[in-house]
């Protein structure tokens, strides 16, 4: 009877410190991602507030990232901060485990919006951290609203182009190619989104067109608007193949690495999992959207990728992104 008794009580007390334990660190957890003023005895730039921008996802591409930073952003300038984005102190696909807390992936692709980087404020004054929750952004799952035919879309465009800036390697890798490649000619830019999306139709999000519809749009529009050369972004060696296949050498790509689905849930699983140079990945991927905002014209799937085109640049002669709902 008592040797049941004490088996009772240990059970107990183990289920109670595991539910404590567990409550304590959810609780440390949300204070660390809520919103909070920094505490501590700096005295630098006492006329500043510096508001640092962060994310908790891990598996989230860089575009992904780049329409929650633009969004936020806007908020922080409106408040009169400065803002400073923040890749280093939390895991995400384009930093090593080694690297996390020392080395801000940010910087590897872009400058920072502000002008001041972590490094600089190291003994700031006036410092909050945001939160690392994502908010619903503007709403960029409306085609209507990215083609400019509703809404404000226009003003994110115009915070884009004024303090989201290429990293000086990435300037030069996309001024590199533009030069060699696509510089005096009419490019009609196509962007297509394959491996987890048309493999794992992945739920709510916007469905990818078939290759024959993506063809068919681009014939119309190489006719239509004289374009000799297709810049093809896309992650997916099969529909580069296929494009190479009917459009010979019109067709141009800066990628060098295609991703094989694999049956990942996500891209961002993908790549972290499978990829040995993950700042080369998101280089590569960077100057892909890059280089389609510079093209004549532009057609897109409905992804990430394509809304940082569209933030990139609203000067294209003609744009389309193809709207047809959403994966059940």
């Amino acid at each position: 009877m008592n040797d049941r008794m004490y088996l009772l009580a240990k059970k107990l007390w183990h289920a109670t410190y595991i539910r404590v334990r567990d409550s304590i660190n959810d609780w440390k957890y949300k204070r660390y991602w809520r919103e909070h003023k920094l505490i501590r005895k700096g005295t630098a730039y006492g006329d500043k507030t510096f508001y640092i921008i962060r994310r908790r996802e891990t598996y989230t591409g860089l575009f992904s990232d780049f329409i929650v930073y633009v969004y936020k952003v806007k908020k922080v300038l409106d408040i009169g901060y400065i803002p400073i984005i923040d890749m280093q102190n939390s895991d995400n696909i384009y930093l090593k485990e080694d690297e996390i807390g020392q080395v801000n992936a940010w910087e590897y692709y872009f400058k920072q919006p502000g002008g001041y980087s972590l490094k600089n404020i190291v003994k700031a004054k006036n410092v909050i951290w945001g939160s690392g929750y994502t908010e619903e952004c503007f709403p960029y799952l409306d085609v209507e609203y990215l083609l400019n035919r509703k809404g404000d879309f226009n003003v994110y465009q115009k915070i884009t182009r004024d303090y989201f800036h290429l990293s000086n390697e990435a300037t030069q890798i996309v001024d590199d190619f533009y030069k060699c490649e696509l510089q005096g000619k009419r490019v009609l830019g196509v962007l297509c989104r394959g491996t987890d999306y048309t493999g794992n139709k992945p739920s709510r999000h916007p469905i990818q067109p078939s290759i024959n519809k993506v063809f068919n749009k681009v014939d119309e529009v190489l006719q239509e608007y004289q374009c000799g050369k297709i810049f093809l972004g896309t992650e997916d060696k099969n529909i580069y193949l296929q494009f190479q296949k009917k459009y010979g050498n019109r067709v141009t790509t800066n990628r060098h690495h295609f991703v094989e689905y694999n049956g990942e849930h996500s891209i961002g699983k993908l790549i972290r999992n499978n990829v040995k140079d993950l700042k080369a990945e998101g280089m590569e991927y960077l100057a892909t959207i890059a280089l389609l905002s510079r093209c004549t014209c532009f057609i897109g799937g409905h992804t990430s990728g394509t809304v940082g085109v569209l933030l990139m640049n609203d000067e294209f002669e003609y744009k389309y992104i193809f709207n047809l709902g959403f994966y059940p």
